[in-house]
């Protein structure tokens, strides 16, 4: 036997076969060989592979000869009847002796290995399933997670979309100058459709033009970088032509990689006109629409000051009409209400744009004449008004007829703070009255027969003890830094110094108030709970005055303090007192 069919036998030494194709090629080559061949050299060359396999001994893990033949192949059945074949082939060409079964040279592969191999496969093949249930499990997971926050993403955009296009207050995005998203309130604050505003339509395109410059002016400084926060009024123009109050509030954010102002828009136009009406009802009479006696007293005041800085003079004219009451008395109250709002009319085409007239109750007006030129002025204006009042006013069928005392001063000449003046303007109207009427009058000193104008807002006196030291003594203190913040403003002080004795008042109101709370609960004073109401009222209107002096009638204001201030010593502390003393707190201050 050649080596190459020496090779062909490999599977006996338990040797897998490479291929089917090279098995039958070695069976073909065999046959071949061995058809040409003589006994001898199949019996030699049987011998020398038994010899060899001899010597070789057992091949690895081959150990069991097979009877009768169950040739398994590491790789493939079909590899079995190769085997087989050969083995054949040389029992016919005599190769091997009678006695000997080509069966019997055969030898069984050992199972375990190749159990173990298939276990290593299916490990492996099970490996692989779990690692591909595994990615697959992941991706199942992945995918329902992506789902459930695509969803959560649609619900809450739903949502969200919902309540912009819901909302009671208009939204927009601006871009490039334009309006590219408006959600509807935006659009019926205007008066338009959304389609007509969103990508169509700018600001500008929407306001008023009186406001066009400060609206472009403000919305370029911010695209060019300035201001991150919008917060701006101006006034718009509807579709219908109706000019109304927007006001706006957004910011600069970030959209879609560009700038953009992202805001709310309100329509005020109904909150300014109640603001508005609101402060005519504060400070205007609402029968003849002249400024009330809380406007009068602010503009006095800021006579006051304007004739410290430019040293111009000016006058106070106190009218009180003749003849009012009997108008009333016998036509009533309307036509009374009608000749009042007639004098008003009357009254301001008798001075100038910059002059005040003011009623200030009943049938009494004031007129203020500031940056007056010269003293005759006054007397002029004063002439005037006697003599317009004095014509008929023809009122529902009637002709009416009035007159008027008047009586005025001019600061500084006859005064230099409110209520020195008001005090001389006062007493030369009631002078002009007892001329005979329908005449005026300009402060003299010896008008008041050398008593001087009261001074003191408010005095201080022992009618006003509570009979607890601490308490009275506090009270007295009290009352001066009232009185130096009337007398801050009478004299048309700074409103710098006027904040600084305003702050002095408050914090020493706190301190006296805390005194009378400490006493209240270490003696158990039952009505403790409504006094420190009264406390903390008091309190509110102080810093309130503080926030608006400079803008309404501090002199009226302070007047209200300090009857409320009289009326709490009287009513509340003096029970407080009482209380004090029945407790033995305190002595009493006579005591």
């Amino acid at each position: 036997m050649t080596r190459k069919s020496f090779r062909s036998l490999r599977p006996w030494f338990g040797v897998s076969l490479t291929s089917a194709r090279s098995a039958s090629n070695e069976e073909r080559g065999h046959r071949e060989r061995h058809r040409g061949g003589t006994h001898r050299r199949g019996w030699s060359a049987s011998i020398w592979l038994v010899l060899a396999a001899a010597l070789a001994g057992p091949p690895p893990a081959r150990t069991e000869l097979l009877e009768p033949v169950t040739l398994q192949s590491k790789w493939n059945y079909p590899f079995q009847c190769v085997g087989q074949r050969i083995a054949d082939a040389d029992a016919n060409v005599g190769s091997l002796p009678d006695t000997v079964s080509p069966q019997r040279l055969l030898y069984k592969a050992d199972l375990e290995i190749d159990r173990l191999w298939l276990y290593g496969v299916l490990a492996l093949a099970l490996a692989l399933a779990l690692a591909g249930g595994l990615i697959l499990l992941h991706i199942h997971r992945l995918n329902r997670h992506l789902r459930r926050e695509v969803q959560e993403r649609k619900t809450a955009e739903a949502k969200f979309r919902g309540l912009v296009e819901q909302s009671l207050v208009g939204i927009y995005i601006i871009q490039d100058d334009r309006f590219v998203y408006v959600n509807p309130k935006f659009a019926a604050i205007f008066g338009y459709a959304v389609e007509d505003i969103a990508g169509r339509m700018g600001p500008l395109d929407l306001t008023a033009q009186a406001d066009r410059e400060q609206v472009g002016a403000s919305l370029r400084h911010r695209s060019d970088g300035g201001i991150g926060r919008i917060h701006s009024t101006f006034s718009a123009v509807r579709q219908d032509g109706r000019l109304i109050d927007v006001e706006i509030n957004g910011e600069i954010v970030d959209y879609e990689g560009r700038p953009a102002i992202v805001g709310v828009a309100l329509d005020i136009t109904e909150q300014n006109r109640t603001q508005r009406q609101l402060n005519y009802l504060a400070f205007y009479d609402p029968l003849t629409d002249l400024p009330n006696r809380a406007l009068f007293f602010d503009r006095l005041r800021q006579a006051l000051i304007q004739r410290k800085r430019d040293k111009t003079p000016f006058a106070l004219l106190l009218l009180d009409l003749d003849g009012f009451k009997t108008v009333n008395d016998t036509y009533g109250h309307e036509t009374g209400d009608a000749l009042l709002q007639a004098v008003g009319q009357r009254l301001r085409n008798c001075v100038r744009e910059s002059d005040t007239v003011a009623r200030t109750g009943g049938d009494e007006f004031v007129i203020l004449l500031p940056r007056l030129g010269e003293p005759s002025d006054a007397a002029r204006v004063a002439g005037k008004v006697i003599e317009v009042l004095a014509e008929p006013f023809p009122l529902t069928g009637h002709a009416c007829q009035v007159g008027a005392s008047i009586g005025f001063c001019i600061a500084p000449d006859d005064g230099d703070d409110m209520e020195t003046l008001l005090g001389h303007a006062d007493a030369a109207m009631y002078r002009s009255k007892a001329r005979g009427k329908n005449v005026w009058t300009r402060y003299e000193s010896t008008l008041l027969n050398g008593n001087p104008v009261k001074m003191a807002f408010l005095e201080w006196s022992e009618k006003l003890s509570v009979g607890v030291p601490v308490i009275d003594e506090q009270h007295a203190r009290l009352a001066a830094l009232l009185n130096r913040v009337g007398d801050a403003v009478k004299t048309g002080q700074e409103a710098e110094h006027i904040a600084v004795l305003l702050d002095e008042l408050i914090v020493f109101t706190r301190h006296h108030f805390e005194t009378e709370e400490r006493l209240m609960d270490q003696y158990g004073y039952a009505d403790a709970l409504v006094h420190q109401q009264a406390h903390r009222k008091l309190v509110e209107d102080l810093l309130s005055i503080q926030r608006q002096f400079d803008s309404a009638s501090l002199m009226l204001t302070l007047q209200a303090l300090k009857d409320w201030l009289i009326k709490h010593i009287i009513e509340g502390d003096r029970r407080l007192g009482a209380a004090l003393i029945a407790a033995g707190a305190v002595k009493s201050s006579s005591g």
